[in-house]
């Protein structure tokens, strides 16, 4: 799956969500957005699961998160578990990538966490 088709695979996935501006908060994310939600900044609006049940980083079809994006000297599981969660909020450039990587159906993404409205508002047909 390349090009528009991961952003296609997104809007296929979120559209049915929309969710009117409501965005809840993303277990595991940090105090850097004060109510944990992932709507603050002009990237960080989608809530992916990072960690498994077990708290061990989650595999994303053929890898954990930290390793298909090259982020594994930085990895914040610790962070996400001292939290009291398994998510966080990552940026939606990057997760349109991780889609291309791994396809639609090997991401985890926390749609009730996920600022589907603008991430939807982002979207421009090539």
């Amino acid at each position: 799956m390349k090009g528009t088709g991961a952003v296609s695979c997104i809007l296929i996935a979120l559209l049915p969500l929309a969710s009117g501006g409501n965005v809840e908060v993303c277990p595991g994310e940090g105090p850097r957005y004060g109510d944990h939600k992932c709507n603050h900044d002009g990237t960080h609006r989608v809530c992916a699961k990072l960690l498994d049940g077990a708290g061990k980083p989650l595999v994303w079809g053929r890898a954990d998160f930290w390793e298909i994006t090259h982020q594994k000297p930085y990895q914040w599981d610790n962070v996400i578990r001292a939290n009291g969660g398994d998510s966080w909020c990552i940026c939606m450039w990057a997760f349109a990538r991780m889609i291309e990587a791994v396809g639609c159906d090997n991401v985890h993404l926390r749609c009730n966490a996920t600022d589907v409205d603008f991430v939807l508002a982002q979207y421009k047909d090539r």
